[in-house]
């Protein structure tokens, strides 16, 4: 079966990779576009801990001249994949919630001893799907959310993609986050594919990115926020 791919780069090439050698067509079309942003200086004067909700944000972190410092802190992270990105830069200290963003604030609240009950400091993206520092600050854990980079929506379709949609010859679309499902419904309608809404099969990876799809007649969603998940629901029902 054919299936379209929309998340950003570089894991819209892994998940495709992932589809492809399972025997099916992914097409890629990566809907936002990773920009950096980071401030010139963190303050870190009364930070005891960090939480990542993106292995974007690690990429950022890398390369500013803080980072040293940051590597002592703990880290907490809200899935799996984003902990393993941590280690493998040198982060010693990492636990993740394996959940969302609930989960991860949960997991902080319950960690206040071993991180000496100081700020939180969460380096997000400008726009947030969960508000991470509302749920510590009324767990009674200070935060400090910096925006370290943004999700640029890209401003067209690809003519083959738009040919391949208006055609039907996709079985599925795969939305990774609600600012991707807002675009690919914006591109849609942009191009004229708004009949498409009623048959196009769209597959969430959680129930936050399966609220931007209300245009869509026939919405999927994963049980738990992971690839995995979504990957087994794709060829469960396609």
């Amino acid at each position: 079966m054919r299936l379209l791919v929309t998340r950003p780069q570089p894991d819209c090439k892994r998940t495709a990779g992932r589809l492809r050698a399972l025997g099916h067509i992914a097409d890629e079309l990566p809907l936002l576009v990773f920009k950096p942003q980071p401030p010139e200086k963190f303050d870190l004067s009364n930070v005891s801990a960090l939480a990542i909700t993106s292995r974007r944000a690690v990429d950022v972190l890398v390369g500013h001249p803080q980072f040293p410092e940051m590597k002592t802190l703990p880290v907490f992270t809200v899935g799996d994949r984003t902990a393993e990105a941590c280690r493998d830069v040198g982060f010693a200290s990492v636990r993740s919630a394996e959940s969302d963003v609930s989960g991860l604030a949960s997991l902080i609240l319950a960690s206040k001893e071993e991180t000496s009950g100081g700020a939180v400091l969460y380096p997000a993206a400008q726009e947030r799907a969960g508000d991470l520092g509302e749920l510590l600050e009324t767990g009674g854990r200070r935060c400090q959310t910096v925006p370290v980079y943004r999700m640029e929506p890209v401003q067209d379709l690809p003519d083959t993609i738009a040919a391949a949609l208006a055609d039907g010859n996709y079985q599925g679309v795969l939305i990774f986050s609600r600012r991707t499902g807002e675009t690919l419904s914006t591109l849609l309608k942009a191009n004229g594919l708004g009949h498409i809404f009623s048959s196009l099969p769209v597959y969430a990876i959680s129930g936050q990115a399966a609220g931007s799809l209300g245009d869509f007649g026939c919405i999927y969603t994963a049980k738990v926020p992971r690839e995995d998940a979504l990957i087994d629901l794709v060829l469960a029902n396609c």
